[in-house]
């Protein structure tokens, strides 16, 4: 899992808003599951898309994800509303996908099928590996 804080390919922002919307928005988050930052960062990418008239996809902004747990962390604002379950043991590398909702994950962001195959064996194997 990557940790956004010490990672170069994240950087802090901060704003002041109203209490009110500030309340609401942390209440809808921790309502949902979703971290904050997560949520700040694809109302960011749909507000920049809007403005520009243009939307850049989020695997082609960062490096191509590694693991399961990096593709949902980056996505599981997107992920939940797609309905796949478990995504707070996926986001830790806990338990790896049924193969159905991992369909759902990488359609819902577009992944190449060969960048598909190369998640799923190496995450399998690893997973694997690790139980035993």
């Amino acid at each position: 899992m990557t940790n956004k804080k010490h990672s170069d390919d994240y950087k802090q922002i901060s704003s002041y808003i109203s209490l009110e919307l500030a309340l609401d928005f942390k209440s809808i988050c921790a309502r949902l599951d979703i971290f904050q930052s997560d949520a700040l960062e694809q109302m960011t990418q749909d507000w920049i898309a809007q403005k520009t008239s243009h939307r850049r996809s989020v695997t082609s902004q960062k490096a191509k994800p590694e693991t399961i747990a990096d593709l949902v962390n980056a996505n599981r604002a997107k992920l939940r509303k797609c309905g796949v379950k478990n995504l707070q043991a996926l986001a830790k590398g806990e338990a790896l996908p049924t193969p159905g909702d991992f369909a759902i994950i990488t359609s819902a962001l577009n992944l190449p099928e060969e960048e598909r195959k190369q998640i799923w064996q190496k995450n399998l194997r690893n997973f694997h590996r690790l139980r035993n």
